[in-house]
């Protein structure tokens, strides 16, 4: 695989993000509330946390940098990933379901928890390696 790859995802997503969000915006108006344009490109920022969530496990760290057992350092990774994975989709959820004037600060606290879980395990692992 080259290195070229995820550079063109990069690419590729971004420019997903920024034709959907412009897409959102120009049928605001007319086609779709702004309501459910403000909430649609929401629950598009949980797709993204979705996809690179599901990447965290999968992505490979060489050997020499790793500080811990590799076995610690992959369940550590998929705890991550599945954290953020529920975290993206309960941020999705909030953007669809709740009021309007909160929907950020639910989204983006079901969001904060999931990260804080994943961090808290992270480090965990961390110091749990540096004192073995």
């Amino acid at each position: 695989m080259s290195k070229a790859f995820p550079l063109g995802r990069a690419l590729f997503a971004a420019v997903l993000i920024v034709g959907t969000s412009a897409a959102l915006k120009w049928a605001a108006p007319e086609y779709l509330s702004p309501e459910w344009s403000q909430r649609f490109t929401g629950a598009l920022l949980g797709c993204i946390v979705l996809f690179y969530a599901n990447v965290i496990p999968k992505s490979l760290t060489s050997m020499a940098r790793l500080r811990c057992p590799p076995a610690a350092e992959q369940a550590a990774r998929r705890f991550a990933g599945w954290s953020l994975v529920l975290g993206g989709l309960g941020y999705i959820l909030a953007m669809l379901l709740a009021p309007l004037s909160s929907m950020y600060l639910v989204g983006g606290g079901v969001l904060a928890v999931a990260l804080a879980a994943a961090l808290l395990r992270c480090f965990g692992i961390g110091r749990t390696a540096a004192r073995g």
